[in-house]
Parts: C-alpha cells; sequence; structure tokens
C-alpha cells in the first residue's frame, strides 16, 4: 500500500493543527528536513495560500493555525518519490484532507525511495568493462534522457533516481585503451531501439541483471575552424571565450577554442549530430551532418545571431512565448523569448501562453527549414522552427484564435462529489497537444468540479483518477477513458467516476 497513515482526531487543544512524522517505507527511520507542503483544494469565493514547512530531525512537522479547508498534504525529499496522505499507489496522488477550527490531524507519511536499473557493462567474453558511460530513457518517443551513470572497475553500473515506469538502457561509444571502438549498444546487445529489451523501474527497489554488451565498430572524429573575427585587445576575457559544444542523442562534449583556431572531437560514433559554437560577446555559429567518416572540414562561422521578431496575429493580442533550444540531447533549459531580441542558430522549440478563452493555433518561421537529417520524431508538445545562422532578421509568427472550446468534467461517486480528484485531459491530435504545450490535469474543486479552458477543437479523452501522477496513452486505454468532441468557441460537459488501478 502507498503511505501508510495515522488519523487521530482529538478534543481541540490548538485551532487548525495538522502535524506528522516523516518515515522512509523501508526501514521506518525518520527522513529529517524532508520538505512538507499543504496545498489547499479550491472552493469558490475562497483563496487559500500552500502551506510549507521543514520535518525536524525526528522526521516530525506540524502546521499550526490552518485555516479552514480542503487540503492536499505531501512530502517531497530526494531521492524519494513524493508521498501524500491518502495515497492508493506508490506512485499515485494524495486524497483531500478537512480542516477545521477544531482539528487536529496526525498523519504518518512513509516515502518510497526512486528507483534504479543496474547491471554490467561485458565484453565479447563476458569480463566487465569500466569507464563505459550508460544512459536510461523512458520507453517512448522521442527519447528523452531519464538518468546517466558510469560503469566501476568491475563493469557494474547503477542509473538511480527513476521514477517508477518502463525504460530502456544503452551505452554510449567508448574507445578502449587498445583503440577498440565501441558504438552505442541498447540492451543487452542491439543498435536498433525497436530491439531494445525493457526495464520495467520499481521504487524502493533495483532493476537489476539490465546487463549490456557493447557492440565492436569504428569510431571517428570531427574537426574544423572556428571562422570569426578577432575582437579588439582590450576585450574582456569573457567576451572573447570560444565554446564549441557537440551534441547527439546519447549526450553533449564541450571544447575551448580559439578564434580562427581548431577544434578536434574523437571517438565519435556513426550518427547525426549538432555543433553550436558561441563567443562570450553573444556571436554564435551552428551546423548539422550525419557522421560516418572522419571530417576535418566541420568549420563553423561566428557571426552575430540573428534578431528574432514576433508577430502576432490578431495584432496586440498578449501572450508570452517560452522557448529552448531543440539540441539532440533534449537538455537545453527553457526560457522566455521577447517579441526582440536575439537567439542562437539552430532548431528551438516553442509555445506560448495566452489569454483565458484564447488557444495557439500555430507558430511558424517565415522560410522554415525542415530538419532533414534527423529521423526523428518530433517532440508532441511543441512546435519547433528553425533558426538560421546565415540572417540577421529571424520572423516568427504566433496565430491565436479567439475561438477557444471549454470542457467542464463533475468528478463524482456514489452519487457525490469527489474534492481533489485528479482530472487529466489527454488531446487526442498532434495539433491540439501542441497548442497547450502537452496535456492538462487539473484537480477537480470542493465540489468535484474541474474546469478546462482555452482548448483547441478536436477529441480530448478524459479521466479522473487518484492512483498516477503521469497519464500516458496505456493507462488511458486501460482505464477505458472517455473521448470528448469539443467544438470550436463551445462548451462541453462530462461527468467522470474515479478509476481505480487494478
Amino acid at each position: 500500500m502507498g503511505c501508510v497513515l495515522l488519523f487521530l482526531f482529538c478534543a481541540a487543544v490548538q485551532a487548525g493543527v495538522v502535524r506528522g512524522v516523516v518515515l522512509e517505507h523501508a526501514s521506518g527511520l525518520p527522513l529529517a528536513r524532508a520538505r512538507v507542503r499543504l496545498d489547499p483544494i479550491p472552493a469558490p469565493g475562497v483563496t487559500l495560500k500552500p502551506l510549507q514547512g521543514r520535518a525536524e530531525k525526528s522526521g516530525h512537522f506540524v502546521f499550526i493555525d490552518v485555516p479552514d479547508g480542503s487540503y492536499i498534504l505531501t512530502a517531497l525529499r530526494e531521492p524519494y518519490f513524493p508521498c501524500a496522505y491518502g495515497q492508493r499507489r506508490p506512485e499515485g496522488q494524495g486524497t483531500p484532507i478537512v480542516v477545521t477550527a477544531d482539528s487536529d490531524l496526525f498523519a504518518e507519511l512513509r516515502m518510497y525511495r526512486q528507483g534504479a536499473i543496474t547491471g554490467r557493462v561485458l565484453d565479447e567474453n563476458g569480463i566487465g568493462l569500466s569507464d563505459v558511460a550508460v544512459i536510461a530513457y523512458r520507453a517512448r518517443l522521442p527519447l528523452v534522457s531519464a538518468g546517466r551513470a558510469v560503469s566501476d572497475d568491475r563493469g557494474v553500473y547503477r542509473v538511480h533516481g527513476l521514477d517508477p515506469g518502463n525504460y530502456w538502457v544503452r551505452t554510449v561509444a567508448t574507445t578502449l585503451d587498445d583503440g577498440t571502438g565501441l558504438l552505442p549498444t541498447w540492451g543487452p546487445e542491439t543498435l536498433e531501439t525497436r530491439e531494445a529489451h525493457m526495464q520495467r523501474a520499481v521504487l524502493d527497489s533495483d532493476t537489476i541483471d539490465a546487463d549490456l554488451r557493447p557492440i565492436a565498430g569504428r569510431l571517428f572524429h570531427l574537426s574544423g575552424k572556428v571562422q570569426c573575427e578577432p575582437l579588439p585587445p582590450e576585450a574582456p576575457p569573457a567576451e572573447t571565450r570560444i565554446v564549441v559544444t557537440l551534441t547527439s542523442e546519447t549526450g553533449r562534449k564541450s571544447v575551448e577554442g580559439g578564434c580562427n583556431g581548431i577544434y578536434t572531437f574523437q571517438g565519435l560514433a556513426p550518427a547525426t549530430y549538432e555543433v553550436l559554437a558561441t563567443r562570450g560577446n553573444g556571436d554564435a555559429g551552428f551546423f548539422e551532418l550525419s557522421l560516418d567518416h572522419d571530417t576535418e572540414n566541420g568549420n563553423v562561422q561566428l557571426t552575430p545571431p540573428p534578431t528574432v521578431l514576433i508577430h502576432v496575429r490578431p495584432a496586440n493580442t498578449a501572450l508570452t512565448v517560452i522557448g529552448k533550444r531543440q539540441d539532440l540531447d533534449e537538455s537545453e533549459p527553457e526560457q522566455e523569448i521577447k517579441p526582440r531580441t536575439r537567439l542562437a542558430p539552430g532548431h528551438w522549440e516553442l509555445t506560448a501562453r495566452v489569454a483565458p478563452g484564447q488557444y495557439v493555433e500555430s507558430i511558424s518561421a517565415f522560410g522554415a527549414i525542415r530538419r532533414e537529417t534527423v529521423n526523428a520524431v518530433l517532440p508532441p508538445d511543441w512546435f519547433t522552427i528553425f533558426i538560421p545562422a546565415t540572417r540577421t532578421v529571424a520572423e516568427i509568427t504566433v496565430t491565436v484564435s479567439n475561438q477557444a472550446a471549454q470542457l467542464d468534467a463533475s468528478v463524482i461517486q456514489d452519487g457525490q462529489p469527489v474534492p481533489g480528484a485528479p482530472v487529466f485531459l489527454w488531446p487526442v491530435d498532434a495539433a491540439a497537444r501542441r497548442s497547450l504545450h502537452g496535456d492538462r490535469v487539473v484537480l477537480a474543486d470542493v465540489k468535484g468540479h474541474a474546469h478546462f479552458d482555452g482548448l483547441p477543437p478536436g477529441d480530448y479523452r478524459v479521466l479522473s483518477t487518484f492512483d498516477v501522477s503521469e497519464m500516458d496513452q496505456e493507462i488511458l486505454d486501460e482505464a477505458a477513458a472517455q473521448t470528448i468532441h469539443v467544438d470550436l468557441g463551445q462548451a462541453a460537459s462530462v461527468d467522470l467516476a474515479p478509476w481505480l488501478a487494478p
């Protein structure tokens, strides 16, 4: 069972008190310094602020003078999975507690350690190989790294900090001390994603024997010249510093270089790569290539990055554009994109936040260029554009519709509303998913009501459940989630009963 909880109501000694203890599930030992949150469930006409605290050395915590209302009580601490009051399963979500002026609640929260995948990296004779990097990916496309590890002197690796779910693991290209090249290899021994063995990460446990046998093959090098105009001798060192970064699906490498100097990357497997060179003063250069032989002509030209102009349709529509570089390693952070700013060249992923009653129809760039060198699944939660290095100005158009649809969901069980029930909304169409920047989840208010605004027209799958924290197509199918159609500018409604996972 999820978190073991003790519910003790006592005579009113102190108004509105929520107290408890945070323990490690496996050992029962107290988890000092765990963060504890009381998040209010929305109620019409009432505004309550979240309350936060930390467990003491003994694992105990207390919130005093808690305003009347319904709350979700959650404990968080790395490397443990979040634990909430009322969780039925470790990966599920909490159920509400009701606090009144004469409440004195004691809750025992037992936290599960996050999952790990471990195994050995073996050579052709079954002997462990040391210093080989291993990456774990969620078993879905596009590939996104979930954790890394390096094999020890026995060839043993352990990727930890994993949420429960299915994963693929593979090695990174490696050159052995005798010059033998090892290609990036999916477990147990394949170069193809479709043939990779799936590993299941479980909380409070290690998934063992996820062995990998890297396949030998030729590795290559890439070198080139960083072409640029030298800065004045009096320029600060921070402005003259040049960094060349190489990214692929298996990670990134960086080297420092000089203006009109040569950079080199060794031990590269046949794959698609991106090269981004940046100088401290803002100059940048970019190119991509499919590498299948030694290459010395990877020249990159540093120039001032293009100024990005954002056009909004209809004009004067207020919005905020968020973006990140779509490098092959998928590790770039998000940032706000101002209406007139400079962006480094390359592929970018964009989304936009708009006002209620609106949704994003599209985000496009003038003279858009498709990524021809990569046979990859496009990210389903972003609009993708290309910023060319050869232009001084790049124009982006964000088209917004003022005819967003709405969906109201009522969560009811045994004829009664279910307050605080998570309601998941999954766009069926890829265009709607990009517009919404993924799927959505809303907690039902104290009357069991959840409202979704800003929806593009189309089909959506809707599910209410306390038993998962993340939604995917497999769970929707298992739960036989309803499909609801919403029309342009119209409102729809649906009644839901909470689904209990087996």
